[in-house]
């Protein structure tokens, strides 16, 4: 491989994006004691402080721009570990570029729609309103921007991992099998069921597995690099 270091390093920096973007994840997720979800509305959002929010907004800004360098170098590498004798490897590298291209444009606007809302809920907190106005209120404003929430939320998710797991199991990046384990969909499986507990810092706890499977993505993908032979030194 010819830059390997270069590779490496840019890898590392999406690393420290994903890091980055769990912070911001946290801040923006975790409720804290006594909360009740009421759908998209959580309780405690009306006494969460402002400046939680938008700190995280202000951290994912400065993570998309490192996600991107390593996320670039990850594609390459799916990429590179294709074969025209599976056909398979080569639509699933084509649907991990474009994962890895919803996950630089999108991650942004899923960070502004987890601030936004609780911003929109803990100022109609201070008004005059009734509960069920609130609450009304803020799922419209969800409704308007819901399909493409939704629609960037599976292609980032199912678009990266389920690929980055086929070539893994088929032995094409050089690592263990069991690192199958290591993507944003087996993490936000396992955050889903660990929420069902209801405890609170298990909920909390659970805010960022998206963006640590992410961050794990990337590690694989290091050490598969870090196994390749360096030619540039050749």
């Amino acid at each position: 491989m010819k830059n390997k270091h270069a590779v490496m390093r840019n890898l590392i920096t999406g690393m420290t994006g994903s890091a980055l973007l769990m912070i911001s994840d946290w801040l923006m997720g975790a409720t804290g004691k006594g909360n009740v979800s009421n759908g998209v509305v959580q309780s405690n959002w009306a006494s969460a402080a402002a400046w939680r929010y938008e700190a995280a907004m202000l951290i994912a800004g400065f993570a998309v721009f490192m996600l991107y360098s390593g996320m670039k170098e990850m594609i390459r590498q799916v990429k590179l570990t294709r074969t025209r004798r599976d056909v398979w490897s080569i639509r699933g590298a084509k649907l991990f570029e474009v994962g890895g291209i919803a996950t630089i444009v999108a991650t942004l606007f899923l960070q502004a729609k987890g601030c936004i809302l609780p911003i929109l809920y803990h100022k109609l907190y201070a008004t005059s309103l009734m509960g069920a106005d609130m609450l009304t209120v803020v799922d419209e404003v969800f409704f308007y921007i819901s399909i493409p929430f939704y629609i960037f939320s599976i292609i980032i998710v199912f678009f990266t991992s389920v690929p980055f797991i086929y070539q893994i199991w088929q032995g094409r990046l050089k690592v263990p099998r069991w690192f199958i384990l290591l993507n944003p969909l087996v993490f936000w499986v396992v955050g889903w069921i660990l929420r069902r507990f209801g405890s609170y810092l298990i909920t909390d706890f659970t805010a960022c597995m998206v963006s640590f499977g992410l961050l794990m993505m990337f590690w694989v993908t290091f050490q598969h690099v870090s196994k390749i032979p360096d030619r540039s030194e050749a």
